[in-house]
């Protein structure tokens, strides 16, 4: 060891610079971005019974949007995008249960469509061309929860550079996990258990719709918010079997909400496609720069530090010169570091323009799918309930007897072609 960098190292301060130095220089690294294993759902080895066989609703997803704007700007979240986006993640999330055999039907259904064997409802945590966070809950007829877990799944980078036909859900093990996990927790469950569950739906909603003639077949806990059958009706009951053809009415309504649902998923999937995988890229830059910046200054400082103790410690020529040159190129690395920051603000611009070009894009598409069949906020719920107050009067036009209903919303209900039936 020469004597300039011996003297060096004899300093403890100087030891302490250069193990920091050391450490910003670990923290430099680039970041592997290996493609992650493909996860799938667990398929169906046999044939599950009718009576068994549950029904499957995924509500649109909370966007989560904050109401302050700086908020939002600092945590990047464009309220149409996710708008789309709670539309986007539950049909990616019905389609992955659907295919796995495993359930009955699986629909994107609004909030009000509550009589439904397994409720999937969610909270968009983070979303960005890098990573994925949702808060999931999972209940069903009956009340009973089946459970509430947060999902976090980092982007397969395979999926932005695959250019051919129709790239995978950078995000679809995420999906896999909770079809996954959901139907863990139904094997958990008996045969009776899953009977029962079928039957409180089947009475929910007759209760629903003719209160007077059901609400006694089931009590609620009002502590919990669970159901109890006390008795059941005949299988023969005349207003059991009227109910039943109702509710195929009403299941006709939501498939024809849930392909408008698949439709939007559709045509937005190529250009959501895009927007995350440039998203991906911008955010992985600005990381890379902005680590980088850290580390030139940090590495600057300490070499400033360095070339100042090694000037007045050594005693010679060389040394002192050294410790010079230390300084200076200490100096030009701190410049470099600031330089690199101005590149994390121009990647942060790019990032704000990307999000903004790619919610000016959706807008019309939520704006569509709103507007053809159902309004997904605020006038759906009317429309929905409109929709079931045509029910009631349906019923009581079959059967005679008064149903007490609500007032009609000002809307127009679903065309009776879509819907699967007249309902006059």
């Amino acid at each position: 060891m020469n004597r300039p960098m011996s003297l060096l190292c004899r300093s403890p301060f100087a030891v302490v610079v250069l193990a920091m130095a050391a450490l910003a220089l670990s923290g430099c690294m680039t970041r592997e971005t290996r493609p992650l294993p493909r996860l799938t759902a667990i398929q169906a080895s046999t044939e599950i019974p009718d009576s068994q066989l549950l029904d499957v609703g995924v509500r649109l997803l909370d966007e989560n949007v904050p109401e302050d704007e700086k908020v939002r700007e600092k945590e990047r979240i464009f309220p149409d995008v996710r708008k789309a986006e709670a539309r986007y993640f539950a049909m990616q999330l019905r389609n992955t249960m659907e295919g796995t055999g495993q359930w009955g039907q699986v629909r994107v259904i609004p909030a009000d469509a509550d009589a439904l064997d397994v409720r999937v409802s969610g909270k968009i945590l983070e979303s960005n061309g890098m990573l994925l966070r949702l808060d999931i809950k999972v209940d069903d007829s009956s009340g009973r929860l089946w459970f509430q877990k947060e999902y976090e799944q980092p982007a397969d980078t395979r999926s932005y550079k695959d250019g051919t036909g129709k790239p995978r859900d950078p995000f679809q093990n995420l999906y896999v996990k909770v079809a996954n996990d959901i139907l863990a927790h139904r094997q958990t469950l008996q045969a009776a258990d899953l009977e029962n569950i079928r039957r409180v739906s089947e009475l929910r909603f007759a209760a629903d719709l003719a209160p007077y003639a059901f609400q006694n077949y089931l009590t609620k806990d009002k502590k919990k918010g669970t159901y109890q059958i006390t008795r059941l009706p005949a299988q023969d009951d005349p207003m059991l079997v009227r109910m039943d053809r109702i509710r195929e009415r009403d299941y006709a309504l939501l498939d024809t909400v849930n392909e408008h649902y698949s439709l939007f998923a559709d045509n937005m999937s190529e250009s959501y496609t895009n927007w995350r995988r440039y998203s991906y890229s911008e955010l992985e830059a600005e990381d890379d720069a902005q680590r980088s910046a850290m580390t030139r200054k940090l590495l600057g400082a300490a070499a400033i530090v360095g070339g100042l103790v090694m000037g007045t410690q050594s005693n010679t020529y060389v040394g002192q010169a050294a410790g010079t040159a230390a300084v200076f190129g200490g100096a030009y690395a701190v410049k470099s570091g600031f330089d690199r920051s101005a590149e994390v603000k121009m990647h942060s611009e790019s990032l704000k323009q990307l999000g903004e070009s790619f919610q000016a894009e959706v807008q019309p598409m939520v704006i569509e799918v709103e507007g053809r069949t159902l309004q997904l906020r605020g006038t759906a719920e009317e429309q929905f309930q409109e929709w079931r107050r045509l029910l009631k009067e349906l019923y009581e036009n079959e059967t005679g007897l008064p149903v007490a209903t609500a007032p009609a919303a000002k809307v127009q209900p679903p065309a009776p072609a879509n819907a699967g039936g007249s309902a006059q």
